[in-house]
């Protein structure tokens, strides 16, 4: 076709193709904003960054675009493998978005045409360019399946796995709201759950304060506060195992009875199902043998932690609806825990992704009234919370503006779910 005629195309695309082989160290990849200039190169290199004048993009890519579309209709038509893998690679680097070159890029790895790593550092550069970009993400995956399954990297999966949390972590840096890039985060934890379970729980306990300095340092971007939610969950279910302990049982009560603001040594010394019991307020409730109440412990400890951790941020930064919708996540595990210790004694994570009325089945009602948020008193956990409740909602009513603003919806939605303000 004549308008994607461009004789410099293949040198251009041999010259990126070559420093990407070259530099190992290649760290991103940049547009360049340059003047029609056709008489020098386009492509710049410079240390570990890769940048392309902006005169060639579009001739460029339209004919990297015509020669794959023209390969993908004519299923007859014989091509080179490493000249469809050049035409791939300037397409994708300047439109990342375009499921079906993914798709004959991974036909080029099951053929093994292209080596898994040295794709997992083109997707590297491709995600530095757009940070947001689905596809990218969900081809990184398919190469990590691909990869894990053969064993000849059976040996470096944690280094495997622990490059990937850093490619997340400059994603999110580099897009706000990123959440194609928490949800592979959450990905690679599973997947080191999964892979390496013998370090899982260092491994959880590393991701939770690293996530916590993350938020820390990106105060309005919910994202990261949604991956904090996952966590808890993960640090919740992991807690089952007595065997991995996420954290001291001192620790653990240490931090509840300084929710509570109670000075009561009992706490530190008793059982660990008589300090649940106190803390739900189940006297009544005897202990299951079958279960490991130190776990339920910590896990109801990361819970408080968290709540602590959003306070300081609604104190420190006022105004940001991160940390307030944050904290309607915090009160509904609240509720889920409650009524899920009362019921089985243990937390059934299982329960906290349903909506509220859903737990409320018959037995509940039965016990509770139709309200059942409302017609019962509350736990010792839940005046704790509600009493700090209290404190954040006065001053947010006194700083006034949008903090209150957000303070009157948040002791709206309290009520509407039976915790008292």
């Amino acid at each position: 076709m004549q308008e994607d005629f461009f004789p410099a195309a293949e040198k251009i695309l041999s010259d990126i193709e070559n420093v990407l082989k070259k530099n190992p160290n290649l760290i991103g990849f940049e547009i360049i904003p340059t003047l029609d200039n056709e008489n020098k190169s386009p492509v710049l290199h410079v240390e570990n960054s890769l940048g392309l004048a902006s005169w060639s993009v579009k001739p460029l890519y339209r004919y990297a675009y015509n020669r794959l579309l023209e390969l993908r209709q004519n299923r007859n038509k014989r091509e080179d493998p490493s000249t469809i893998s050049r035409w791939l690679l300037g397409a994708l680097l300047l439109n990342p978005d375009v499921t079906t070159f993914w798709n004959m890029r991974r036909e080029l790895v099951k053929n093994g045409r292209l080596e898994s790593t040295g794709e997992l550092h083109f997707v590297a550069i491709v995600l530095y360019y757009k940070a947001k970009c689905f596809e990218a993400f969900a081809y990184r995956r398919w190469l990590l399946q691909f990869m894990l399954i053969g064993d000849s990297h059976t040996s470096n999966v944690e280094t495997i796995l622990e490059r990937e949390m850093t490619i997340a972590t400059i994603s999110a840096d580099r897009y706000a709201n990123n959440y194609h890039a928490w949800n592979h985060r959450e990905y690679i934890v599973t997947t080191f759950q999964n892979s390496s379970p013998e370090n899982y729980v260092e491994f959880l306990k590393s991701e939770w304060l690293s996530s916590g300095e993350w938020c820390s340092l990106h105060i309005s971007d919910y994202s990261g506060f949604a991956y904090r939610q996952f966590l808890i969950k993960k640090l919740l279910q992991i807690n089952r195992n007595p065997e991995q302990p996420t954290r001291p049982e001192t620790t653990c009560r240490e931090i509840l009875t300084n929710f509570l603001n109670l000075d009561i040594p009992s706490l530190m010394n008793a059982p660990s199902h008589e300090v649940l019991n106190y803390l739900h307020s189940t006297s009544g409730i005897l202990p299951r043998h079958d279960v490991n109440y130190s776990a339920i412990l910590a896990g109801l400890s990361y819970w408080v932690e968290e709540c602590l951790f959003n306070e300081e941020l609604l104190n420190l930064y006022p105004g940001h609806e991160a940390f307030w919708y944050h904290r309607r996540f915090l009160s509904h595990l609240l509720i889920v825990l409650t009524i899920s210790y009362e019921r089985y004694s243990v937390y059934k994570i299982e329960l906290i992704d349903q909506k509220i009325p859903r737990l409320c089945s018959k037995d509940v009602i039965e016990t509770r009234g139709v309200n059942f948020r409302s017609k019962y008193s509350p736990s010792h956990l839940e005046t704790a919370y509600s009493r700090r409740n209290s404190d954040i909602i006065d001053k947010a009513r006194k700083i006034g503006g949008h903090q209150n603003v957000m303070g009157e919806r948040f002791a709206k939605f309290l009520s509407g779910r039976g915790l008292v303000v």
